[in-house]
């Protein structure tokens, strides 16, 4: 049984040696008893994450308690065809994102609701089904989707290789035969062309570039 009831303040834990790939496979086997060693494995790195976002610790502590309810719910259905935490961060964005949108219910956003994050993780796949609240997070990703695609397509390969399948820049360096720091240069400049490209959508102004805006 999931016990995020028991989520609290990060520690310096040490993460688990326990292979996650090996959690995930006896999970959606049906041990699921074993989520809670992915739960004690990254739940400081999420805390932190969604800190960023909502720097109230209470507050944060329970979105927290929430995405990885909504996490152990979509587990079934993860494919794996990303890295377990790169899929657990988008659910974790996704639902920050949702917050935020929720408390703001009226005002125009602001371009710090997407780069609140070190790495800027702007890209939103879906994990399952969506209730009705949520349908606003879903559009965004759509918009958000039609905007990597006006990258440039060196930019957009990284950003694709860096978020979307969840490699790490030295991965990304090697398999494209790049240098790290060309690599950086590439996703620095498609933060900055996507933020470029998104300011029109969160001042709720028609985006001229998109096709179904």
């Amino acid at each position: 049984m999931i016990q995020c009831k028991t989520l609290s303040t990060p520690s310096t834990r040490k993460s688990l040696p326990t292979d996650e790939k090996e959690l995930v496979e006896r999970f959606q086997n049906g041990e699921q008893e074993v989520f809670n060693e992915l739960v004690i494995k990254y739940q400081g790195k999420i805390y932190n994450l969604v800190y960023k976002y909502v720097p109230n610790s209470e507050t944060a502590k329970d979105l927290s308690q929430e995405i990885f309810i909504k996490a152990f719910r979509a587990l079934p259905h993860f494919k794996r065809q990303s890295a377990f935490y790169s899929w657990l961060y988008r659910i974790a964005t996704n639902l920050c994102i949702d917050f935020i949108r929720q408390q703001k219910r009226g005002q125009p956003l602001s371009l710090e609701d997407f780069t609140t994050d070190g790495n800027n993780e702007i890209v939103f796949n879906d994990v399952g089904p969506l209730p009705p609240d949520q349908l606003e997070t879903k559009e965004l990703g759509h918009i958000i989707g039609q905007a990597v695609q006006q990258l440039p397509p060196k930019q957009q390969r990284v950003f694709n290789l860096r978020y979307q399948d969840g490699l790490q820049l030295k991965e990304i360096a090697a398999q494209l035969d790049r240098s790290e720091g060309t690599i950086k240069a590439h996703l620095h400049h498609a933060h900055k062309r996507l933020q470029t490209l998104l300011i029109p959508y969160l001042k709720n102004e028609k985006l001229e570039w998109a096709l179904n805006p």
